[in-house]
C-alpha cells in the first residue's frame, strides 16, 4: 500500500466509515449516484444504486448477521481504482462464514463512484445469507 497516495487515504476513510458504521463519513467521501456491486447469486446479490440504497444496504448485513468481523488485510492502488483485501468472520442462524473479500473501487476526482465486491468463496457466502 502506498500509504500518502490520495486514492489510499480515501479507502481507507471508506474502509473506516463503513466498519464503524458511518453514514455521514461515508457521505462525505461517495458519489450520490454511488453503485454498489455484490456478486453472487444470493438474496443480497445485485447492484445497489445511490447512497440511500448502498448504505441500506451495508447496514442490513450488520443487521441480519449475529456476528459479522471484517480484517483489512491489504489496499493496492491503480490509477483510478483501489482495491481491498480483507477477511469476513461472521454467524447467523447456526451458519459460519469464514471467507476473504476483494473490493474494487472506482474513485472518479476524490470521491468513491463505483464499488464491485466480490468474495472468495461465492458459494459459502450465499448459503451464509439463506
Amino acid at each position: 500500500m502506498i500509504p500518502d497516495h490520495p486514492h489510499a487515504l480515501l479507502a481507507t476513510v471508506v474502509w473506516e466509515a463503513v466498519s464503524a458504521g458511518d453514514a455521514d463519513a461515508l457521505a462525505e467521501v461517495c458519489s450520490e449516484d454511488l453503485i454498489w456491486h455484490a456478486s453472487g447469486r444470493g438474496p443480497r446479490s445485485g447492484s445497489y444504486r445511490g447512497q440511500e440504497a448502498v448504505f441500506s444496504f451495508l447496514a442490513s448485513i450488520g443487521e441480519d448477521a449475529e456476528r459479522f468481523d471484517l480484517t483489512l488485510e491489504d489496499i493496492m492502488i491503480g490509477g483510478e481504482l483501489a482495491s481491498l483485501l480483507f477477511q469476513v468472520s461472521g454467524s447467523r442462524k447456526g451458519r459460519r462464514l469464514e471467507t476473504g473479500y476483494i473490493l474494487l473501487f472506482r474513485i472518479e476526482g476524490s470521491r468513491l463512484a463505483e464499488v464491485w465486491s466480490v468474495a472468495r468463496d461465492q458459494h459459502a457466502v450465499d448459503e451464509f445469507w439463506v
